[in-house]
């Protein structure tokens, strides 16, 4: 499947900041014809070129490196591929770039081509598969507070400690805990990319993966409920916690968590991904590409370092000379 421009036949795709379909070639706006391919999904729909170096195991959205259309593998989003949910991006590609240049640029021992033209041009934007779960929990928590008076009487300080029971039941409904689906994307990466605005969710279309490239999910969702179930547990422990205040000190005793599965959605959420080779190792960078949270850690150039320190040393260096020097002359 690819998306033409009725205008001039361009491929047409999905534009993060006019939040519409845009033709780059002729400017139209939601001018789009979607074109379902009957051919191989080993070959591109508008070239013929062959697809299998970008076409993976779970790949369901790719560029053409022949023309660079963007193409979405139909029977790859269909039947239970068929993604309930999607957040559009927000982000334009510029912004992404943008953004990275803000946070890492100025960094002094980042290498020199870290965010070259050349190489952040290599920028692109992915759909990551999520599944997002919907819990109610009711929990019950047991510990001891203690708090603390002190007071003088004539010459002798004293110090009282009240020991309390603490008592906690508490239900709570979580909706839309997220878990990426995707093994090509680490894990990691994927929780500091949060928070979205799943606010922004809409029904899942496929005209907004135009542009972007995307992969299925790669685990189902029972073997992803244990991370979600895992999210939910800290969540709880954390309102039961902001529950107690007045104490001293609080020791927890037990806590019982029962959390009943709800509901899940098969979700695809926009990531901006940047990698930077340097020196044989790959460094990935994240941008949310609704939030612009940026996420990753830079290289150091070694040569930086010892130009840094070389040049510190030789101000040291000249500044004790000149000290030495006004010493003389004063004496």
């Amino acid at each position: 499947m690819i998306f033409k421009c009725k205008n001039c036949g361009g491929n047409i795709v999905y534009n993060p900041d006019k939040a519409t379909m845009c033709c780059p070639h002729c400017d139209g706006l939601d001018t789009e014809e979607k074109l379902v391919s009957t051919e191989s999904i080993r070959t591109c729909a508008n070239c013929g070129a062959p697809m299998d170096s970008v076409v993976l195991e779970h790949t369901f959205a790719t560029k053409c490196p022949n023309c660079g259309t963007y193409t979405i593998l139909d029977e790859r989003v269909a039947d239970k591929y068929k993604p309930d949910l999607i957040l559009p991006f927000r982000v334009s590609k510029d912004k992404a770039i943008s953004l990275l240049r803000d946070e890492f640029g100025r960094r002094v021992f980042t290498p020199s081509t870290f965010l070259n033209n050349a190489s952040v041009s290599k920028i692109e934007g992915t759909y990551v598969p999520f599944f997002m779960y919907d819990y109610d929990t009711e929990s019950e928590y047991y510990g001891t507070g203690t708090k603390v008076r002190s007071w003088s009487s004539g010459d002798y300080e004293y110090t009282e400690t009240s020991y309390y029971d603490i008592h906690r039941v508490m239900d709570a409904d979580f909706d839309k805990i997220p878990v990426d689906a995707s093994d090509y994307m680490d894990d990691t990466y994927m929780d500091l990319m949060e928070p979205y605005a799943y606010e922004g969710l809409e029904d899942f279309e496929e005209k907004y993966m135009s542009g972007f490239l995307g992969e299925k999910y790669n685990r189902s969702e029972e073997e992803l409920a244990s991370r979600a179930e895992n999210k939910v547990a800290s969540a709880v422990e954390g309102l039961v916690n902001d529950s107690i205040s007045g104490y001293a000190t609080v020791t927890k005793k037990s806590m019982e968590i029962q959390s009943a599965k709800k509901n899940v959605d098969y979700a695809l959420l926009p990531v901006w991904e940047y990698i930077f080779r340097y020196r044989g190792n790959d460094y990935k960078f994240h941008v949310n590409g609704q939030t612009g949270k940026v996420v990753g850690k830079t290289p150091v150039a070694k040569d930086k370092v010892a130009l840094y320190g070389l040049t510190v040393f030789g101000l040291i260096t000249l500044i004790g000379s000149m000290l030495r020097l006004l010493l003389a002359v004063v004496m």
